[in-house]
């Protein structure tokens, strides 16, 4: 019995492995709906099985409503009221003032409850069967991991299901884009349509796993000079933090002939939301490049199949 237990599931692993590619890293520009599911009242809170957030989509669900031969990491919160053993009288007494969080005020609901919150990688067997593997999210540095014992799952899956925990979410994206659309409105490079390309033999890898900063070998905040295909780090703050200041560096010992660049990690299907920059004196900041798919596209970064791809996931769906 015990053997059949473990054939049993090791071909379910073997099916997380085939499924773990599909598995995406959620971008700050994504959507991810893990506050709540899609399709019904239900959220975290609810229920002690809380919501199912795809791998894949991000959106989230329950387990009856989530499709089958797919991955989705479990999200399950419960309020605890907070362990206060010294009570003062001031604690008891009526509000002063009109206010929240505030002395003489209201207590706001994190003041009264802790947040207990669980999670596990769900796959769901094309029978609609639930095997879960418990993992544990630090949200102080937004890291996930797996317990020292049981099997070890792909690396892309825990990249993906850690992405969806440390996410905004859509309904402060929303806010976000609210007040960003208070702001001024961000110009347009006037470097961007005669900007020299050359080197056009190096091709950028589709594997974040490859990227690193060429002067520093930092694999975190890249930037891609569209001109000659070089990845530098960001800027390095006064304090000697922040990036490596790879790309910054780059664009001076060249000459200052190649200015632009975009933020590795923000090219999605949605084009209009990537990170741009003008190293150019008269520019120095951030700009919109008109023709960025052209050049993404000489490095090998097609944007078409991207959309393409989201498109087939979300209509799969």
């Amino acid at each position: 019995t015990i053997n059949r237990t473990h054939v049993s599931l090791q071909r379910k692993m073997d099916k997380i492995k085939e499924l773990a590619p599909s598995s995406r890293v959620a971008t700050p520009h994504d959507n991810v709906y893990h506050s709540e599911c899609a399709y019904t009242f239900h959220s975290p809170y609810t229920t002690e099985k809380g919501i199912l957030v795809s791998l894949k989509t991000f959106v989230g669900t329950i387990d009856s409503l989530a499709p089958s031969n797919d991955l989705f990491v479990r999200i399950v919160k419960r309020r605890v009221p907070k362990d206060v053993p010294n009570s003062t009288e001031s604690n008891s007494e009526a509000p002063t003032t009109l206010g929240m969080g505030v002395e003489g005020g209201f207590a706001r609901e994190e003041d009264k409850y802790d947040t207990i919150s669980t999670h596990s990688i769900v796959y769901k067997s094309p029978e609609g069967n639930l095997t879960e593997f418990p993992v544990v999210y630090n949200s102080e540095t937004a890291t996930i991991s797996q317990p020292s014992e049981g099997e070890r799952l792909p690396e892309q899956v825990l990249l993906s299901a850690q992405s969806i925990l440390r996410h905004a979410g859509w309904a402060i994206q929303q806010e976000v884009q609210s007040w960003q659309l208070d702001q001024e409105p961000i110009p347009v490079s006037k470097y961007a349509a005669n900007l020299p390309v050359v080197n056009l033999d190096k091709r950028i890898s589709p594997r974040a796993q490859d990227w690193k900063c060429e002067k520093s070998g930092a694999t975190d905040n890249l930037w891609l000079n569209l001109s000659d295909g070089y990845i530098g780090g960001g800027r390095r703050n006064w304090d000697g933090s922040g990036g490596s200041n790879g790309a910054l560096d780059h664009f001076m010992e060249t000459g200052k002939l190649y200015p632009l660049v975009v933020k590795l990690g923000t090219i999605t299907a949605d084009i209009d939301t990537a990170d741009c920059y003008s190293y150019a004196p008269d520019e120095d900041g951030p700009v919109k490049i008109p023709n960025l798919i052209e050049l993404l596209e000489q490095r090998g970064i097609r944007i078409a199949s991207m959309y393409a791809k989201l498109l087939c996931i979300v209509t799969s769906f």
